[in-house]
């Protein structure tokens, strides 16, 4: 009996029981995309149900008998015609049709391709009726599913979705015609056989045959007919306080284990008819057979079970309550046609986890959506690529997106319209449409009507849209008034825009509190009232929505470098903030101290008086212009360590002890190189290979180090950076070479050194020519040892690293064009006494290494005992600048006696006085706070000895 196309959905009560579930559940029977072979294969095009007839009912009367396989009956149809009728067709494949009586009497007919053609006469509104005698050996469909009759030893069985109906009985073999179905069935006497509707009788026939009667009562889809025979043993039980008796058939080995695993279908038949609406057909049983096509098949009033399901111990009791639920959803209210699969196979699915709610609770029925639809389909979608729900192909109407992805949906719709709501649609959709046949958008419509919300956009990305979604939030909380900001973004891996909606769980001392957040592609803002503060979120929580992905982003320090009395902090710049607050705590304490210098405006601070050898905890939080504060950042250690700087010089080597060649150089020939640089000027040796790198402690007594790893297979400093970085900080002179070394050290670190206006370039092949002193500079000229190079180099030298820079460039690269680091600086100078260079000085001639040493030692002012040592230089410099609020002030001065700094404006107005007092000759350091002063640009003076120096700076908050 055909209906108009309708819509459908499910309701339920929530079970809020907070236990977590000790059960293994096993549905993966019930996924029919586990046991066929899908692929492309025949595409049912009819579109709608406008064929101009209804069959009412079919009754098939059927002889069946094995060796050889045979069948031989007929199919007595009775049908209303809807339109003038002058034909009719039905389906049959592969089995010979031997007369056809319309009305009883013979009928013209033809059998092509699978369709019986039938002359007929038929006025608009009359009944008529078909009977088509027919007979042969059944065949399987082939193609993608391979279904029909199945004969085997011990069971013969039938198996029809998603169109073999017509490999074993005539019939017009479509869904969205549905019918009264009466059965007939001849066959062995010692075998029982089961079927749709109720058993009306067995009759003997005394020749080793019986004929079973079962007469159907409802209207379904023909892929829903079965037959299943075998040497069964009956276990009846009954459901709704007696009034749907069920008929279960097992074989006599699976008898005690049976009854195990149908303990509890009356139960579970009772509960979804409080969800669902009453139970709605004559009957309910289960039929075992050895198959192989699917794991079990949801024939109306008589499902299917693979032997396996089987155990004794209800491993897939799952199944079981997926296939009861189809009753409901797929054959009561059924699919108009299989675009709408989804809404059988989808509704089946979820009532899994309806049921994992009544036996093991809430917490558990979450924990199955998560791993059982959420993360099973995302998990297959990235094996399979993103797929739609709607209008799958002839081979793929049972795959994950009509199970898994449908199920979420269905979840997802849950959240959206509210329990009440959503229980109302199930069981308004199941009454409305019950016997009938539906379609999508008829479901979207009775949703939209009961909640009385505008689902356009939602259908869109999860039915008739691909992929899934993730989502990215930020939390800002404004303590004064109790209010919450929740910036939530979805973003999609495919050209579908999703709108999602999701809880998250916020607990802190006060208690908990749960928000409902709304995601879209642009960014949406919520805002929420009356929220504690809290320490714990949780987001999605009971896995509400299918995201691929939910993240918090807050603030992230990338740094925390401790020196002499300070500490500097850098941090990547937070979206949609204004300024950032920014926290300290000695280590072990809890409770944090806010850095007491105004709004943060950039994206670094200084933090100064802070105790040598303490071990300090740092985090930020950002502020909106509306006063919400991000929460906490994560959290970095950093030791502020005094540098005595008390020592002249060390000299760190990073080559190992080589063999001697060339690109293999030994200790000593290293060690020669550079002590014949470095003389008169003593030093101390720290050799990486015997030694390890050297940390902070080791470094802190050197006024100057000069680190070279001129080894051509291995870089070791990047592990040490933060130790140069504190190094650096702390005024100490760092003048560093090496092959590669610094495109092996981290964005940070040269974020540190060099802020954001930097590129580091780095060339394999060899490729460095020469290199060209910068004409602003006075470096001396440096040439490439053309008796280190090795022959394949063609006199050029490998794995160079350039700069891209506003810093004082030392040396150019010379390279061919089209190499990166061409006409780029090879070496820079930072601040008036760190010196990085892209290059091995060791391959250099030894002259102009010796001459740039010394000159970059004179600079350093690195002290020497011998009379041959260059005179200090009076120097000022600031590092870092610019800067905010503070920075480090560094000063020489050659001799004895009193030197004065000041600070002007850049209208040369005097500010403030920070230093006027006697020093003794050499490096002095001086903190400075400019906390009080706005954003700018002021000239910072050094007058000592009747001489003055003068430094622009920038203070920007």
């Amino acid at each position: 009996m055909k209906a108009a196309r309708f819509l459908i959905f499910l309701c339920l009560s929530t079970c809020l029981s907070s236990m977590f579930a000790s059960r293994i559940w096993d549905a993966s029977a019930s996924r029919k995309y586990n046991f066929s072979q899908l692929g492309s294969g025949f595409q049912d095009a009819k579109a709608d149900s406008a064929t101009g007839f209804d069959v009412q009912k079919y009754e098939i009367t059927l002889a069946i008998s094995q060796n050889p396989n045979f069948v031989e009956g007929n199919v007595l149809a009775t049908v209303l015609a809807e339109q003038s009728l002058n034909a009719i067709n039905y389906e049959l494949v592969g089995l010979a049709v031997s007369q056809v009586l319309v009305n009883g009497n013979p009928a013209t007919y033809t059998h092509t391709d699978g369709i019986v053609s039938i002359a007929v006469n038929a006025s608009p509104n009359q009944t008529f009726e078909t009977q088509v005698f027919y007979s042969g050996t059944p065949q399987l469909s082939g193609g993608a599913y391979n279904v029909g009759m199945y004969f085997q030893t011990n069971s013969i069985f039938t198996i029809s979705d998603p169109d073999a109906g017509r490999y074993w009985w005539p019939c017009y073999d479509h869904p969205w015609d549905k019918a009264v179905v009466d059965l007939i069935i001849t066959m062995r006497s010692d075998w029982k056989v089961a079927a749709n509707g109720l058993r009306e009788g067995i009759v003997d026939n005394g020749n080793g045959t019986a004929t079973t009667t079962w007469r159907g009562q409802n209207p379904m889809t023909t892929y829903l007919v079965c037959i299943t025979a075998g040497p069964y043993q009956e276990i009846v039980q009954s459901a709704m306080n007696g009034q749907v008796p069920i008929q279960n058939f097992v074989t006599q080995n699976q008898y005690n284990n049976a009854l195990v695993d149908f303990a509890n279908l009356p139960a579970m038949i009772d509960y979804f008819s409080t969800l669902f609406g009453a139970y709605p057909f004559e009957k309910y049983g289960n039929a075992t057979v050895s198959m192989s096509t699917f794991g079990a098949m949801e024939h109306q009033t008589m499902t299917t079970l693979g032997n396996y399901i089987i155990t004794g111990n209800q491993t897939h009791e799952l199944t079981v309550a997926h296939e009861l639920a189809h009753q409901w959803y797929g054959n009561a209210v059924s699919f108009l046609d299989f675009p709408h699969v989804w809404l059988s196979e989808g509704f089946a699915t979820y009532s899994e986890h309806l049921w994992v709610d009544h036996e093991e609770g809430w917490q558990a029925a979450c924990n199955y959506v998560l791993s059982n639809y959420h993360q099973y389909y995302t998990n297959w979608e990235n094996s399979y690529g993103a797929a739609v729900i709607y209008n799958p192909s002839f081979g793929n109407y049972f795959a994950p997106p009509s199970y898994e992805k449908a199920a979420s949906v269905l979840h997802m719709l849950r959240l959206k319209m509210g329990d009440a709501q959503f229980f109302q649609l199930l069981q308004q959709w199941f009454s409305t449409y019950r016997d009938g046949n539906v379609v999508t958008a008829e479901f979207q419509a009775m949703a939209e009507s009961i909640s009385g919300l505008d689902l356009a956009q939602f259908f869109q990305q999860w039915i008739y849209g691909s992929g899934i979604p993730s989502v990215t939030l930020q939390l800002l909380h404004k303590e004064e008034s109790s209010q919450l900001k929740v910036i939530a973004q979805s973003s999609s891996p495919t050209a579908t825009s999703f709108a999602v909606d999701f809880p998250i769980k916020l607990s802190g001392t006060s208690g908990s509190d749960s928000l409902l957040v709304h995601a879209t592609a642009d960014e949406y803002i919520n805002l929420f009232s009356n929220v504690s503060s809290f320490d714990e979120l949780s987001l999605n929580h009971n896995n509400w929505t299918l995201l691929r992905e939910i993240s918090e982003i807050r603030p992230r320090l990338i740094s925390a470098i401790g020196y002499s009395e300070s500490a500097r902090l850098q941090w990547e710049y937070f979206p949609g903030v204004e300024c950032y607050e920014v926290y300290y705590r000695t280590s072990g304490s809890e409770d944090w101290i806010e850095l007491d210098v105004g709004p943060i405006h950039l994206n670094y601070a200084t933090l100064h008086q802070l105790n040598p050898n303490q071990e300090y905890e740092f985090m930020i939080r950002g502020m909106d212009n509306d006063g919400f504060l991000t929460r906490p950042s994560n959290i970095l250690t950093a030791r502020p360590v005094y540098l005595d700087l008390y020592k002249p010089l060390l000299v760190v080597d990073e080559t190992r002890d080589g063999s001697g060649t060339d690109l293999s150089p030994d200790d000593s020939m290293v060690d020669d190189f550079y002590a014949a640089a470095i003389s008169p000027y003593e030093y101390d040796e720290w050799d990486v290979a015997t030694q390890g790198l050297p940390t902070l402690d080791d470094l802190s007594a050197y006024h100057t180090v000069i680190w070279h790893a001129d080894d051509f297979t291995q870089n070791l400093a990047f592990e040490a950076e933060n130790t140069l970085l504190s190094y650096i900080y702390g005024c100490g002179n760092l003048i560093f070479s090496g092959w590669r070394s610094m495109s092996s050290f981290s964005e940070v670190f040269w974020l540190n050194l060099l802020f954001d206006d930097y590129s580091i370039y780095y060339d394999n092949a060899a490729c460095l020519t020469g290199l060209i002193c910068d004409e602003y500079n006075d470096y001396p000229p440096l040439a490439i040892d053309q008796t280190k190079l090795a022959a394949p180099w063609n006199g050029m030298l490998p794995m160079i690293n350039t700069f891209d820079t506003h810093y004082e460039g030392m040396y150019y690269a010379e390279m061919p064009e089209g190499f990166n680091g061409a006409n780029k600086k090879a070496g820079i100078k930072i601040g008036n006494s760190n010196w990085l260079m892209g290059f091995p000085l060791f391959y250099m001639e030894e002259a102009g290494v010796r001459n740039l040493m010394q000159n970059l030692l004179a600079v350093t002012n690195t002290a020497v005992e011998d009379a041959q040592s260059p005179a200090i230089q009076m120097a000022l410099s600031v590092y870092p600048n610019p800067f905010n609020p503070s920075t480090k002030i560094q000063f020489n001065i050659p001799n004895a006696g009193n030197a004065r700094l000041k600070l002007y404006n850049v209208k040369g107005q005097l500010l403030e006085v920070l230093a006027d007092e006697l020093y003794s000759q050499g490096k002095h350091n001086l903190a400075m706070d400019m906390s009080e002063y706005a954003s700018g640009i002021y000239i910072l003076s050094l007058e000592s000895a009747g001489k003055k120096l003068q430094k622009r700076i920038t203070l920007m908050k």
